[in-house]
């Protein structure tokens, strides 16, 4: 039996969906939890990750569906979220991974000391933080950064070779 909203919009989709009738739901994930999908999957080279993340999007999509302001298109709304619970998840997993670097440095005390922590930067902005983290840490290709800065490819290069440049500047003194 075919879904009666599947001619409808996604924002009329929306508007139903948040008037409680679920079925609207159906559609709107139908059409776009490929996309989504995607998106994680580029993104995340584990499999079950990329799936944990896919059903916390949604989850969160339910749960705010009240908050979407229907002056808006769903998809780039449903983009911030899937953005949104990406970028918690990379900094939970990069939070995780620094407590388990210092509790080897804490055994290991004669090793030597990083030469410098990204996260306590001052220099760099946020987005350059985050650029050069994406760029060098996870080997996100300049589009994907782009995407996830919302910014324009061009401005993502311009934002990553400035942090760069500010970072040789730092700790060589050559000012490029």
């Amino acid at each position: 039996m075919a879904n009666p909203f599947s001619d409808l919009t996604d924002k009329e989709l929306m508007l139903k969906y948040q008037a409680g009738d679920n079925m609207a739901f159906d559609v709107l994930y139908s059409r776009h939890k490929d996309k989504v999908y995607s998106y994680l999957s580029k993104r995340l080279r584990d499999q079950d990750q990329c799936e944990d993340l896919f059903q916390k999007v949604f989850t969160k999509f339910h749960r705010s569906k009240k908050l979407y302001n229907s002056n808006y298109q769903v998809l780039p709304w449903l983009y911030t979220i899937t953005k949104s619970e990406f970028l918690d998840f990379i900094k939970k997993r990069h939070h995780i991974k620094t407590e388990f670097v210092e509790e080897q440095h804490t055994f290991h005390q004669n090793k030597t000391e990083p030469i410098f922590d990204l996260n306590s930067e001052d220099t760099l902005s946020l987005d350059e933080r985050e650029a050069i983290t994406l760029r060098y840490l996870n080997e996100f290709d300049f589009l994907e950064i782009a995407k996830i800065l919302n910014k324009t490819e061009t401005n993502t290069r311009k934002i990553l070779s400035r942090g760069l440049q500010k970072l040789k500047q730092k700790y060589t003194g050559v000012k490029s």
